[in-house]
């Protein structure tokens, strides 16, 4: 049995959706997309994320694929994380135990600032519909 790596960032997911809740006042949140790279190259897989600065609006995100995201994000000041993964070969589901089948191996190819909230140097004004909100991330996590 084989799994993809868009089931590693499916808990990430669910977590956002959980932030966001259900019912409430409608959405403001416009679409953005755009690229990520890690000093050029594109980010195979993983997840990005808009978060409020000052925690006035709902954090949104998006699965990353071939280095490109597409996400509907309320209009703000945003710290953004990004949690880049890459395949590296396949695993067993359990460890040592052949039968429980295989999955796909991921690697983190981002440095764990970009994943941390307080520490990612990442920022975003989303101010409308943007269809060029690119991040070429440093493989020393300190800027884009």
């Amino acid at each position: 049995m084989k799994y993809s790596p868009r089931l590693a960032v499916l808990p990430a997911l669910c977590s956002i959706s959980l932030l966001l809740g259900c019912g409430g006042q409608a959405s403001t949140a416009v679409p953005v997309s755009g690229t990520v790279t890690v000093e050029g190259q594109p980010v195979e897989g993983g997840l990005i994320t808009f978060i409020s600065a000052d925690g006035a609006t709902q954090a949104a995100g998006s699965p990353i694929k071939d280095g490109a995201y597409a996400a509907e994000v309320e209009p703000g000041a945003k710290k953004v994380m990004v949690l880049g993964t890459k395949v590296v070969g396949e695993e067993y589901i359990l460890k040592g135990v052949p039968d429980s089948g295989t999955r796909q191996k991921l690697e983190t190819i981002t440095h764990p600032n970009y994943n941390a909230k307080h520490l990612t140097p990442l920022t975003a004004e989303i101010s409308g519909p943007s269809e060029d909100m690119n991040f070429d991330l440093k493989k020393n996590g300190k800027g884009s």
